[in-house]
């Protein structure tokens, strides 16, 4: 579906739609980065989509904001 032709706004639109469903949206999330035959603007988009929540995980956990939720 999301092969290395240019996107058309049906697609566009599935692509949008997949995002909206919790989990499964990080699993097509993943295919579509791991993907060597998906479209390179889509593959970006997903990346940049991507970056600021690993960016934010990374910051959260050597700050020790997790340990705030460990039972003592």
């Amino acid at each position: 579906m999301f092969s290395n032709k240019e996107m058309s706004v049906v697609d566009w639109w599935i692509f949008a739609i997949l995002m909206i469903i919790p989990f499964l949206n990080i699993i097509i999330m993943f295919l579509i980065v791991l993907s060597p035959t998906t479209n390179n603007s889509l593959k970006n988009y997903v990346l940049a989509m991507f970056l600021p929540f690993v960016i934010i995980f990374v910051i959260l956990f050597f700050t020790g904001f997790f340990t705030a939720f460990a039972p003592y």
